[in-house]
């Protein structure tokens, strides 16, 4: 049974200690990171950080359009998005008229082990595809998350 759809939008949020505030994904109404922290309490923020450069926000939200049936970093190390670092990473893809977040797990490397490094409890979501990309293109499109020439 397929899972219901999940409503998807973006919100400001403060890193820890309220420095830096950065966009978070709100996912049924809650901010993912709040999800996540329940579950193990990792430090990590959204690629999405304003104080990352432009190009790199820009390219991952690029990254997450794609829904290519990959691996992608949802949540990262507050200095970087290398999940050689540390990062929430989920399976993003296509199915039928939507895209699914799917199979979280912490990822410390090449690959991640859902089984051993899940989020029991987060996910599956399922967006509509049209909400979902206005969300995503409503980001590239703010001057927070230009392309820079």
């Amino acid at each position: 049974m397929p899972v219901p759809h999940t409503p998807l939008d973006l919100v400001s949020a403060a890193r820890p200690g309220g420095e830096h505030l950065h966009h978070d994904f709100l996912v049924d109404g809650r901010p993912l990171l709040h999800r996540l922290d329940e579950t193990d309490g990792f430090d990590t923020v959204s690629p999405l950080a304003a104080d990352l450069p432009p190009t790199v926000r820009a390219e991952h939200a690029h990254r997450l359009l794609l829904a290519d049936g990959s691996r992608q970093v949802i949540h990262s190390c507050p200095d970087c998005e290398d999940p050689g670092c540390g990062a929430v990473t989920a399976v993003v893809a296509r199915e039928g008229g939507d895209v699914v977040w799917r199979d979280f797990a912490w990822q410390t490397g090449p690959t991640a082990d859902p089984e051993r490094e899940g989020y029991p409890g987060v996910g599956p979501y399922r967006f509509h595809a049209a909400a979902y990309r206005s969300v995503l293109l409503r980001l590239l499109e703010s001057s927070a998350c230009r392309r820079v020439a």
